[in-house]
């Protein structure tokens, strides 16, 4: 379902810094590049963690995605990386 590389890790703690209680969400929005399912594609942000999420713990950090979303990374091995211009970078493997 998910997998989140070191350097990809590392640049959430330094650009997204998220707080106690708080965690990474990759959610679904409309549009964009990565379209694992089509129409839709993967954004980040920092949120608090409802209860019903997955969650994914990398060296320190909460990465969830909200059980409302869910549907969208069902059949798929989604990457998260760190692109040459250190932007987050989103791969379907």
């Amino acid at each position: 379902m998910l997998k989140v590389t070191d350097n990809a890790v590392n640049w959430m703690k330094e650009e997204l810094d998220p707080e106690n209680g708080q965690g990474v969400n990759i959610y679904v929005r409309y549009g964009g590049e990565t379209q694992l399912k089509q129409g839709f594609s993967p954004a980040l942000t920092v949120d608090t963690i409802p209860d019903d999420s997955k969650v994914f713990e990398y060296d320190g950090i909460d990465i969830f995605i909200k059980e409302s979303d869910l549907w969208y990374f069902e059949d798929s091995e989604l990457t998260v990386d760190v692109n040459d211009q250190e932007e987050i970078e989103f791969s379907d493997n």
